[in-house]
């Protein structure tokens, strides 16, 4: 589970988690800038350039991204131009692709052009530019700048093909960023879209206010964070080859949603503060309680640590495993109890379950505590008969679950993987442990009856198997 911060806009655009709006935080003196370079270019009847400069990371970029969605009574959406587009091609692009004039203004933006030395280029872009604009008074285009010598040269350019309304005094624009009292506020709503918490990444609000106040732009700000995150998650993560660590908790149809009380929407993975309240009386509950005064033994920090995610099996699906993969002699119990073997059905229930969706990577988008349709007493006598004998038999019944995982998922190497695997420390077990498109997962299998299948139930086995993995690869003190 590796938690991108973005430092710049592009990152954002880029990314599947984040959705942009709700992560700008409005700055009033920039948009009073745009403003007004709306105004000028309605004055003067002619469209303008814009040059935006400013620290490397103080937020250029998103300030126009910024006007557009802040100011949409006034502005359209913004028009980027591609990096791609070659500098001598970007006016004729412009031309080609841009949208018809309107009410509003429109913001070109022409992002990732730092620097040139093609004099001749620029002039020439200019010059074809400074036609177009004189008949749409509507576009704005906007170029961010980090070089004071070089915005310099590029205004000193267009004004002497179209002069000062090419160039007015307005479009020489210095963005400020968002102010540092507003930083931690842009973290906590990209932590609100990436679902995560500063206990799952071993920090606290101190280490949050150090960063803020060592760097000076809202960008370094991030990237200090992601450089955080980064040493305390992912590099201790190969530094100490963890495992990625899979809990399977099989029971019947209400398992599913007594998971998701503990589980996030999508990627599955274990929320710690529901575990602690689910079970905060148990003696893993108490012995967590005691580590999560430090950020680095927190429950939440262990869980990303080992990305802990937890899935589930119904019954049926537990069933026709055994009646497909199992041992002989419980074969034939399941039989004479009335389930006989078949392979569509075992293909179809083990498709129904999240276990299987988070094999195929498809995630769980709702999470719902309702348990949805019925399941009949003949598979559920079946599960029941499986399920009393998970504490003698629990190798075999974990093998046949994952050898039907493995015949519907190529990918799943069951038969090439481990079983009961000793972890190198007394008591410390891994029911299973199985690669799964190249790396390695650690599958600790729980087996509940119909009475046990509760959130208490559950959190307390997961905060138990995580003590034993914390002790065993000491990410936690005794």
């Amino acid at each position: 589970m590796t938690v991108k911060i973005p430092t710049r806009f592009e990152h954002i655009q880029k990314s599947a988690q984040l959705q942009s709006a709700p992560l700008i935080v409005t700055v009033p003196e920039d948009m009073k800038k745009f403003e007004i370079l709306r105004r000028t270019s309605e004055i003067q009847d002619g469209g303008l350039i814009a040059f935006l400069s400013g620290l490397s990371g103080c937020g250029k970029t998103t300030s126009v991204w910024s006007a557009s969605i802040n100011m949409s009574d006034r502005f359209e959406a913004v028009f980027p131009v591609p990096e791609t587009v070659p500098l001598r091609e970007i006016s004729e692009w412009i031309k080609e692709n841009i949208p018809p004039a309107s009410n509003k203004s429109l913001l070109v933006l022409l992002d990732g052009r730092e620097a040139s030395d093609d004099t001749v280029g620029i002039k020439q872009f200019m010059a074809s530019l400074n036609q177009f604009l004189r008949s749409r008074s509507d576009v704005i285009i906007c170029w961010p700048t980090t070089s004071d010598e070089w915005k310099n040269e590029l205004i000193s350019t267009a004004r002497s093909i179209g002069g000062s309304s090419l160039v007015p005094a307005s479009a020489d624009v210095t963005i400020s960023g968002p102010p540092k009292s507003s930083w931690n506020d842009v973290l906590e709503r990209l932590f609100i879209q990436l679902d995560q918490r500063l206990e799952d990444l071993g920090m606290d609000a101190g280490s949050v206010s150090a960063s803020i106040h060592e760097n000076d732009t809202v960008g370094d700000f991030l990237g200090s964070m992601r450089d955080q995150i980064a040493s305390r998650v992912d590099f201790v993560q190969v530094s100490q080859d963890l495992p990625e660590l899979i809990f399977v908790v099989t029971s019947t149809s209400a398992v599913v949603g007594e998971a998701n009380r503990l589980r996030r929407a999508g990627s599955m993975v274990l929320k710690a503060e529901e575990l602690v309240g689910y079970s905060s009386r148990s003696e893993a509950g108490k012995w967590w309680q005691e580590r999560n005064q430090n950020p680095q033994h927190h429950l939440a920090y262990t869980i990303s640590l080992f990305r802990a995610k937890l899935v589930t099996m119904t019954p049926s699906s537990v069933v026709y495993a055994i009646a497909e993969y199992g041992p002989k002699d419980m074969r034939e119990h399941i039989k004479n109890l009335g389930v006989k073997k078949s392979p569509k059905n075992a293909e179809v229930t083990f498709k129904s379950t999240d276990f299987s969706k988070f094999i195929s990577g498809a995630g769980m988008n709702e999470l719902t505590s309702t348990t949805k349709g019925q399941t009949s007493d003949t598979i559920l006598n079946a599960y029941a008969y499986i399920q009393g004998l998970s504490s003698k038999r629990h190798k075999v019944i974990n093998q046949a679950i994952c050898a039907l995982a493995e015949q519907n998922f190529e990918e799943f190497s069951a038969s090439r993987g481990k079983f009961e695997v000793d972890l190198g420390e007394q008591n410390a077990y891994a029911d299973s442990v199985i690669a799964l498109n190249g790396k390695d997962l650690h599958l600790e299998f729980h087996h509940l009856s119909a009475a046990r299948c509760k959130a208490a139930s559950i959190s307390a086995y997961s905060m138990e198997k995580l003590r034993v993995y914390s002790n065993n690869y000491n990410i936690t003190p005794r």
